[in-house]
């Protein structure tokens, strides 16, 4: 009884994700169709090309993770207002790196990059609100989102870095995710102690902090010196966090 009401849930769950990748691909084409009309049609085609990329990429993890859209031990038919607004970061993330094949927007687009990320960092925060008072948070929500929260600050820097905003060695913020993440596998493949991280809201804020910089750093409001005097502030504790997540599940430090 158990795996046949897990196979109907998890069936219902494959429906909602062709749902949402039906939509996605909707308000592309309509999004490309306005570059068309701003751009010259081959930058269009470079937006949708690299956009089109990460929503692939973004709708695979939806699709792998679904198994564990799970409150509790029951996988649950619905993934739930907080993950469908993960959803639509998502879309967000990858309109963003469509920009990175594109010279710099000018007049009346110069604000596009930042109003997108700018809206993915906070519908950051919603979305989380949104799961604990819809009391839908699951395994599910919680990876996508810190899959979208890290995609996210490896294309901002990134594009950051492209405009002159900062300095390249700012591109750390992006990759330090996913070297932490390399470096855990390491030690689980080798055999090595994988310690659990001590619970807290310092990553999460450190996190905040940082989309909302880079947000404000695609902007026109800041210039590179301002920026880069601002960004030191923001990067070094950021990757201090990392440095001691990774003292702690190495054992280094003591919960």
């Amino acid at each position: 009884m158990i795996d046949a009401y897990a196979g109907r849930a998890l069936r219902r769950l494959r429906l909602r994700w062709v749902v949402a990748a039906s939509v996605s691909v909707v308000v592309t084409a309509l999004a490309y169709d306005q570059f068309v009309d701003r751009f010259a049609t081959d930058l269009a085609r470079r937006w949708l090309a690299l956009s089109a990329v990460v929503l692939v990429y973004e709708f695979a993890l939806l699709w792998r993770f679904l198994p564990r859209n799970r409150a509790g031990e029951e996988l649950s038919p619905s993934l739930g207002p907080a993950t469908l607004l993960t959803v639509v970061r998502g879309v967000l993330v990858a309109f963003l790196a469509g920009f990175l094949l594109l010279p710099r927007p000018t007049e009346s687009l110069v604000w596009l990059p930042a109003a997108l990320y700018g809206l993915a960092a906070l519908l950051d925060y919603v979305d989380g609100t949104i799961a604990r008072l819809t009391d839908h948070v699951t395994t599910l929500g919680a990876r996508l989102d810190v899959e979208i929260d890290a995609l996210g600050i490896l294309i901002a820097p990134l594009l950051a870095v492209i405009y002159g905003q900062l300095p390249v060695w700012y591109l750390l913020a992006g990759a330090a995710r996913y070297i932490f993440v390399a470096g855990k596998w390491h030690r689980r493949r080798t055999g090595k102690a994988i310690h659990d991280l001590p619970a807290g809201p310092a990553s999460r804020i450190l996190a905040g902090v940082q989309m909302a910089f880079l947000a404000v750093v695609l902007s026109p409001l800041l210039t590179p010196p301002e920026a880069t005097s601002l960004g030191v502030a923001v990067l070094v504790p950021f990757l201090a966090n990392f440095l001691r997540d990774w003292w702690h599940l190495t054992g280094r430090l003591p919960r």
